[in-house]
């Protein structure tokens, strides 16, 4: 879970992508204020994005969505 609004020059959307790029499957939520009309453009595929402000609740609702869709993990050998 990331917000899109970080200082320097990384911002949300970079972290998604990083985070995909060590692992394809890794469930992303971003979190936004003012920037939620660039999330089709800049987020990565099968994520999700919040608006804030937003309720707890909803966070629990965006994590459980991204798990239960997310393929499953083979058994170590």
């Amino acid at each position: 879970m990331t917000d899109i609004n970080l200082l320097g020059k990384l911002d949300g959307w970079k972290v998604g992508r990083s985070a995909r790029e060590i692992d394809p499957t890794m469930p992303i939520i971003y979190m936004t204020g003012t920037h939620g009309e660039e999330w089709a453009s800049e987020g990565v595929p099968n994520s999700l994005l919040l608006a804030k402000p937003f309720a707890p609740a909803q966070i629990v609702t965006a994590i459980s969505q991204l798990l239960n869709a997310a393929p499953p993990i083979p058994p170590a050998d």
